[in-house]
Formats: structure tokens, sequence, C-alpha cells
């Protein structure tokens, strides 16, 4: 399931673009819960209140409060909700590029444009709600699910989980620390989602926005150094994975 949040201030377009999206879904099998908003605050009002969004299509020109400005209040809410801005006004691009935009389509021809970019989202979201990895020790049992788990370093003898989850009661921040070699650990995750970037770290792919100056760029911003030698093969398996999941 995939649950969409849309925002137009213009109501016949945002009723075409509701109808646009679930006729989407709908011929792929996939199941949406759509909802439209005709004012940004109104979208923000209920992820405020507790509303979850998996994925945002927004307009950027809109009165009162635009889409670039919406997005990054909702980000403090849904930072891992994927956003795809419809507009006119292209040139907006480099100003919205800190917000980590997933797509943007043009509003006067979205078209194949606008299904490519639905059904990537749908697959990225999939990605995001896969599987766990499970923390088992004398003090701690905790699931972490995959789409929470950045990287894995280490620190001495102990793998660190660096997730964006909260911190555990106890816990001094909101890395989780495993008495485990980074191979074990390793060993036990889904090959095809992570990848040794380096001797001392592991990257989840579907983490990873960029590579930029011998770094993995992830969605958070976070750069993690890639060694010269795991260079090509991040970028091959990276490639391999966005085709099979994007």
């Amino acid at each position: 399931m995939i649950r969409v949040g849309l925002c137009d201030d213009e109501p016949v377009l945002l009723e075409k673009l509701n109808q646009f999206v679930s006729d989407c879904y709908g011929k792929h099998q996939i199941f949406a819960q759509v909802r439209g908003f005709e004012k940004g605050r109104s979208l923000l009002y209920e992820v405020e209140d507790g509303a979850q969004f998996d994925l945002l299509l927004l307009d950027i020109e809109m009165p009162g409060m635009n889409g670039m400005e919406l997005a990054a209040r909702v980000r403090e809410f849904l930072p891992k909700v994927l956003i795809i801005f419809i507009t006119s006004h292209m040139e907006y691009v480099l100003d919205a590029y800190e917000l980590s935009i997933f797509r943007y389509i043009p509003k006067a021809d979205p078209g194949p444009r606008l299904t490519h970019a639905l059904l990537d989202a749908a697959s990225m979201v999939g990605v995001q709600q896969g599987e766990s990895y499970v923390i088992h020790n004398q003090s701690l049992l905790e699931r972490i699910p995959l789409q929470n788990l950045l990287y894995i370093t280490h620190e001495g003898k102990n793998a660190v989980l660096v997730t964006d989850l909260p911190a555990v009661s106890g816990e001094r921040d909101v890395c989780r620390r495993v008495r485990r070699s980074l191979q074990q650990v390793y060993d036990e995750l889904d090959g095809t989602q992570f990848l040794f970037i380096d001797r001392g770290c592991i990257v989840n792919l579907s983490k990873v926005m960029s590579i930029q100056g011998g770094c993995a760029v992830l969605r958070d911003g976070t750069r993690l150094p890639v060694s010269q030698a795991r260079l090509p093969v991040l970028k091959e398996k990276l490639l391999k994975f966005w085709k099979q999941h994007i």
C-alpha cells in the first residue's frame, strides 16, 4: 500500500490529478490511499496531527504557503516522505535542491513522466517497507526495519547500526550497537540491498541518492566516503538496484 497526498490550489486540476494517480495505481494493481488538499496549510495541519504519507505530489506556485515551504515543513514530521513537484516553473528546481525532491514533473505535459514517477515511487516505498534486522543480546531485543537502517560502521569490536529511529531508552544516541563484526552483520543482511563501500562501512543502497566526489550521498544528506577499489562496484550495484526497484 502507498499513502499519497496531493496539493494544488486549482480544484479542477486537483481532481484530474487525483483521478490520474488513482487510475495509474489501480491499473498496476497497487493499492493506494489518495487524499487531495487545495491549501498547503490544510495538508500540513493533517501531518502535524499525525497523518502519514509515503508520497506527496505538490504544486510549487500556490497562494499562502507555496510548495517548497510546504515540503520543508512536512519533512520535519515525515523525513522519509517522497515528494514530486508538479510545476509550470522548472526554474525552481535549483532552489529546491536541499529538499531532496524525488522528481520534477512539468504541469503542462505530465503524461508518461508522471506515470513513471508514480510507479518508481511505489517501488521505492515497497523497498522501504521491506524486511528487518533483529538485534538480540542480553540487554536488548529489537527489530530494525531495513527502511530505517542507513548504514553500518564499527566501533571497536561492535558493529554500529546507524538508523533514523529514535534512541532506545538507556542508549546514548540513535545508533544501535551489536557485538558482531561487520562481516557477520553483512552476512545476515540482504546482499542485494547492502554493500561494503570500504572496509569499515556498509551502506543501504535504497538510501543512496547519488555518488559525488568519491562519496555516497544519502537521502538525508549524509556523505559516506567510498574507497577507490569499491567505487566501480558501488556504481554497478547501485545501477542494478535502481533498475530492479525503481
